[in-house]
């Protein structure tokens, strides 16, 4: 393959271990690499720029109209300066600048869907009471219409561009995301000890997502709450933040669970309370690629996740690496998955240990699926 200028056009300026490895797999094969974002010079560039890649950024005021004009406008200018050949744009943002730049490029365009909207709003968005804003969906459509090939990292997202927006799926690409797993923190041993002494019970639960209604952590609650009431030495860590926190802070203290579900917030050592926990309870609906699942697979610990979410059916099995939650019947399967793992800590061992096997064989940075991802450049 002829050696390429690449630009990969990333919005934020916070650290993606996805998206460095990315840029690892160009620069690692032989190619030039460029990155540009919308945003001021933070940690995403530094780390980079301590690899020896080139960073940029162009920052505009969001709030005028014209915004995604002037900013497709620079993008064709930089392309031209720095003789690019391939643009990788990213996020829904980079995608429309980068299609309203196109037809004034001479670069070959890749377009990187990293959501699943869609099939989220058409199957849940009336039961929870959420509506999806119309400018998305009109940028959406302009990107599925005039990209030339796009990538999305799941089945989950394919199956709502698909079926929901009937997208010319010819030019969809699905490719999983890879992480240099190596970059990922390493539990303190001594502070998971000390966690689990803390936490002392048959069966610890964690639940690590935004307390927001697509997450549902009440059901998981409600179930908790049964469990413990039979006698069951059931404890649940919860952590991050979200507007739900002060009606799950009221169902704690009015069944007195006190003792029992723990709400963290967010913490930095949050690897350490994964370590901890003997199993992920993990019900949401939206998912395009959730990273806590993987993690809590490096961890070798067995999770609990929705079928037919994001990318978890690309490499759940159940039986296997996992258990399964049905939406449809959620209550009971989430009880039934709990009850298994209290009375199967040997199955919940050996789940942890064959997820790990496959997250490393669909996620990792191997030779065989970084070709995948340089198979872009051809």
């Amino acid at each position: 393959m002829d050696r390429k200028r690449v630009l990969i056009y990333y919005p934020p300026n916070k650290r993606s271990i996805a998206i460095e490895t990315l840029c690892r797999s160009v620069i690692e094969a032989g190619h030039e690499l460029l990155v540009l974002t919308l945003t001021e010079k933070g940690p995403f560039h530094d780390i980079l720029e301590k690899r020896g890649i080139k960073t940029y950024s162009h920052v505009l005021l969001r709030g005028p109209w014209n915004y995604f004009i002037r900013q497709a406008k620079y993008l064709r200018k930089f392309c031209k300066q720095h003789e690019v050949d391939v643009v990788w744009s990213h996020l829904q943002e980079g995608n429309i600048i980068a299609v309203m730049a196109r037809p004034f490029m001479k670069a070959k365009l890749v377009t990187f869907r990293h959501h699943a909207e869609s099939a989220f709003y058409a199957e849940y968005g009336e039961k929870f009471g959420m509506k999806r804003n119309q400018n998305e969906v009109f940028f959406d459509k302009v990107i599925n219409r005039f990209s030339p090939r796009i990538v999305v990292p799941s089945s989950g997202v394919w199956y709502g561009m698909e079926k929901y927006e009937k997208c010319n799926m010819n030019k969809v690409v699905l490719l999983p995301y890879i992480y240099d797993f190596s970059a990922y923190p390493k539990p303190d041993q001594e502070k998971v000890k000390q966690l689990r002494c803390h936490y002392s019970c048959s069966l610890l639960l964690i639940m690590v997502s935004r307390m927001v209604a697509s997450k549902q952590h009440m059901p998981v609650f409600e179930i908790v709450k049964k469990l413990v009431d039979e006698g069951l030495s059931i404890k649940m860590i919860v952590m991050d933040d979200g507007d739900l926190r002060p009606g799950l802070e009221k169902f704690i203290q009015k069944n007195n669970l006190k003792g029992h579900i723990d709400l963290v917030g967010y913490r930095e050592d949050f690897v350490n309370y994964m370590s901890a926990a003997d199993m992920l309870i993990h019900p949401s609906v939206t998912e395009a690629s959730n990273n806590v699942v993987k993690e809590m697979g490096l961890l070798e610990k067995a999770v609990a996740v929705c079928r037919n979410v994001g990318d978890f059916n690309d490499y759940i099995s159940e039986e296997r690496n996992g258990y399964f939650l049905d939406n449809d019947d959620l209550g009971p399967t989430i009880e039934s998955a709990i009850r298994d793992a209290y009375h199967s800590p040997d199955k919940l061992k050996r789940f942890g240990q064959e997820l790990k096997k496959d997250v490393f064989l669909h996620f990792s940075d191997s030779a065989e699926n970084r070709g995948r991802v340089l198979q872009l450049l051809q």
